[in-house]
This record gives C-alpha cells, sequence and structure tokens, in this order.
C-alpha cells in the first residue's frame, strides 16, 4: 500500500471510498461495526485525503511505515470525540476525551481509521452473539458465529477488499478465536508489548491487544511498524513442538483432520523439525485461575453497573451471570488464584524447553451455528474456544492464530494452527508462522498442479 502510494499507481481517498462502500454493502448483514466513520466529511476520506495531499507533495522520507493502510478498531478502545461503546449499551453516550495509546500509534504510523468494530458485550465472551445491536456473524456462513469477543474485527478483515488491519483486544482469546473462526490471522503479543492505556479494561492483568490481518506478511509489517521490533532470524529447520494432550484432546472431527493433515504436511516437507511434548498433566486448575481472576477483576470495574436494577438491565443474561459471578468470588478464592498463576509462569514455559513454539489447533471446534449458541453463551462452546487460548493470556506468552484453510460453508468452514512462543520470542514466532504460511501456500499449488494433470 505504502509503496503504490508513493509511485502513484492508486490513492488513499480511492482505496479508502473502496473499503466503506464495502463496509456499507455488507455491514448490517453482518453486524461487524457500530461506528463507520463514511460520508462526504467523515474522518476517513478526510484523513485519505491528507494523506494524498502529502504525497502529492513529495512528502519527505521515510514515509511512515503503514501509509494509508485501512484500519479498524475494536469498540472498546478509545478514540477521542467518537462514540466508544464497549459492545453495550450502558456506555452508547460514551465520548472519550483522548485517544488509547494504540490509536496515536496507528495514526502516527499512517493509518486510515474506517470505523469501530462490534464485539461481545464488554469483551465478556467468546462467541459475539451477545454484541451491540445483535450477534456479529460469520463471514463464510452467516448462519454461524464470527467467535468472540472480537468478532466485528475479524469479519471486518475477513470481508476487506484489499489488505487491512485491526486492532482487538485479548483476555482469554479474544483475538485469536474470532480470527480462527473467520479464517483470517490475529495475533497476541507478549504481554506488555501493547500499552492498554484507554481501553475498557476486563482484567487488567489479563488483558492484551492484539493484531488482525488477512496474511502472517501483513501482520509482520504492522507489527514491526508499532513496536520497532525487526523479524528475527529463525533457525534453519524451525522445530515444532506438538503437545500430546490437553491441547489436542476433545477435537471435533473436522478440525481433527484439519490439524492432522498440517503437522503431516509440514513434517513431510523437510522444512520443519515436529518433535512431540509431553504434557505431564491436565491444566484444568490454570484454566479455573484464569477464569476466577478474570471475573473477579471485572466484577470490581463494572460493580456500579452490576448494583443498579436501571444498568443491569441493559446487560445481556450470559455476561451479566458471569459478572455476578465474579462478585461472588472472595478475595481468598482470589489471592489463591494468583498462586496458582504463578505456578503456570513457572510450568508451561517449559513446554519450549526444546521447541522454537508450539503448535496446536486454535479451536477445538468450528464456528457452531447461531442458534445452537443463542442462551448457551456460558456453556460447552465456551469452554472448548477457550481450551486452548486463555492459558497464554495467564502466562503472557505471545500466541498467534494463522488459518490452516479458509474455505465457507457446511464442513468446510476455517480451522487454525496456534503458535505459541516464549515471552518477549515476538519476532520468532511471526517468522515461523511466516515460513509455515509459505509452505502451506507451496503445498496448496503443488496439489492444485496435481489435480490439473
Amino acid at each position: 500500500m505504502r509503496d503504490d502510494l508513493i509511485a502513484g499507481r492508486t490513492t488513499c481517498e480511492e482505496t479508502a471510498e473502496a473499503e466503506l462502500a464495502n463496509i456499507e454493502a455488507y455491514g448490517r448483514r453482518h453486524n461487524a461495526f457500530i461506528t463507520v466513520f463514511s460520508g462526504e466529511h467523515g474522518l476517513a476520506l478526510s484523513r485519505a485525503r491528507e494523506i494524498d495531499a502529502r504525497v502529492a507533495g513529495r512528502m519527505q522520507d521515510p514515509a511512515p511505515p503503514l501509509l494509508g493502510v485501512p484500519v479498524t478498531i475494536k469498540d472498546n478502545v478509545f478514540f477521542a470525540g467518537f462514540p466508544t461503546t464497549n459492545g453495550s449499551a450502558c456506555f452508547r453516550g460514551f465520548l472519550p476525551p483522548a485517544n488509547a495509546e494504540m490509536v496515536d500509534r496507528l495514526l502516527e504510523a499512517g493509518c486510515v481509521p474506517l470505523g469501530k468494530t462490534n464485539l461481545h458485550e464488554f469483551a465478556l465472551g467468546t462467541t459475539s452473539t451477545s454484541a451491540y445491536g445483535g450477534p456479529i456473524l460469520n463471514p463464510s456462513d452467516p448462519a454461524r458465529i464470527s467467535g468472540g469477543s472480537s468478532g466485528g474485527s475479524a469479519v471486518s478483515v475477513a470481508l476487506s477488499k484489499g489488505p487491512m488491519l485491526s486492532v482487538g483486544s485479548d483476555t482469554g482469546g479474544s483475538v485469536r478465536i474470532p480470527a480462527a473462526l473467520c479464517g483470517v490471522c490475529g495475533f497476541k503479543p507478549s504481554q506488555g508489548l501493547f500499552a492498554t492505556d484507554g481501553v475498557f479494561p476486563l482484567s487488567p492483568s489479563l488483558d492484551h491487544l492484539g493484531l488482525l490481518t488477512k496474511t502472517v506478511s501483513d501482520l509482520s509489517t504492522a507489527f514491526r511498524a508499532l513496536t520497532g521490533i525487526a523479524p528475527r532470524a529463525r533457525r534453519e529447520r524451525p522445530r515444532l513442538g506438538v503437545p500430546d494432550r490437553y491441547f489436542t484432546d476433545e477435537m471435533d472431527e473436522t478440525v481433527s483432520r484439519d490439524f492432522s493433515r498440517s503437522v503431516d504436511a509440514l513434517g513431510s516437507s523437510g522444512e520443519f523439525e515436529v518433535r512431540e511434548v509431553h504434557v505431564e498433566e491436565s491444566y484444568a486448575a490454570y484454566s479455573r485461575a484464569r477464569a476466577i481472576i478474570q471475573l473477579k477483576e471485572a466484577s470490581w470495574f463494572y460493580e456500579e453497573a452490576l448494583r443498579s436494577p436501571e444498568r443491569r438491565s441493559e446487560v445481556h443474561q450470559d455476561v451479566l451471570s458471569l459478572l455476578d459471578s465474579g462478585l461472588r468470588n472472595g478475595m481468598i478464592e482470589y489471592m489463591r488464584s494468583m498462586d496458582v498463576r504463578v505456578d503456570a509462569l513457572r510450568r508451561i514455559p517449559r513446554l519450549l524447553e526444546r521447541v522454537d513454539v508450539l503448535v496446536m489447533p486454535t479451536c477445538l471446534i468450528v464456528a457452531p451455528r447461531v442458534d445452537e449458541v443463542v442462551g448457551k453463551e456460558t456453556g460447552s462452546v465456551r469452554r472448548r474456544l477457550l481450551r486452548n487460548t486463555e492459558l497464554f493470556n495467564l502466562t503472557g506468552l505471545p500466541a498467534l492464530s494463522l488459518p490452516i484453510r479458509k474455505a465457507g460453508g457446511g464442513d468446510s468452514m476455517p480451522t487454525a494452527l496456534q503458535l505459541v512462543g516464549r515471552h518477549g520470542d515476538d519476532a520468532l514466532v511471526l517468522s515461523v508462522a511466516e515460513a509455515i504460511w509459505d509452505s502451506q501456500r507451496a503445498t496448496k499449488k503443488r496439489k492444485e498442479g496435481q489435480s490439473v494433470k
């Protein structure tokens, strides 16, 4: 995008107009946006024209790294002067006085903001069915869920006409889950790398910000532009560790088939060393601890709303029940869960002692139908969507979801791999992800060539 603008092959205004028209076409059907920065005098076009004027005036080098890149922003991230609802009627009139730090970074990098994306209310849900104005629907099959809580962000990337960046929050998997179910890439960097200043908190000790894009290459470009961290050289044959249990238990038939085929293909390609990683015990205690920490911290922030009959009436029932459980949890339970977290911080990174990254399914199931989920958001679907993502919020490790395949409809709903690295090894995780992405593309081309013959 940046090079095309500087070379005069396109204009920022043309790109923004095309994406805004595209959002208008699909937006209501999928319920992906709460606020769109559209119209002749809207923020998106005014920002695009400003960039075009700078380019025409022979912008001094170096140009911003994400010059002209369209970006969508989850509606729990503050954007000064524009509504930030947190996916809830409770905050429909809130206008933040200042930008989140991440928004300032995006603008400094040259991005063009197109709008604020819808989310599961308060970012407390994995399905995005309890969202502002109704469920956020899957881009491959609108009868199915998009995943959550950053459902609108994933849909905006999946249905964009060209390269698109979106920013979401991730407290238990809220970037990676919808990325997996919608067939896009989602990255939760190491905790602390992206500041959460100016973001509605859910659980401050677990909250992360993350990025969603169509390709790993776009993800790497955005990550480097926003952090200044350069790609890290990887070993000639990256070592991929596949857990022998827990993270590979309870997969549905589609996920199990796709995951096995993908791991076999990576192993047989000769480009990777695939190793089995032994998981000594179930991590169910860590899962429970993360839930207690998250819900206790969330209930502190939303306590005023929880104790107001009028405000409670505006909150979706599943979100309300989770927050109420947080209120019921005592400080002793919370402190014990923090002790369990310390144990997780010691033990889970040991899985990476002999490998560069862990490889597992991002989600154990494909996107279920909306009518199978509504009213059951806190049940087994939530548990199976969270299983493989939540522990890396508890430990703060970098985790990236990339599609295994992205076809839509029926049995061919998207599935995804999750790559997990050591804390601070974000650039290595991205580098290995790019190698896997390239290997998958090469395998696909060979198969297509064989089928033609």
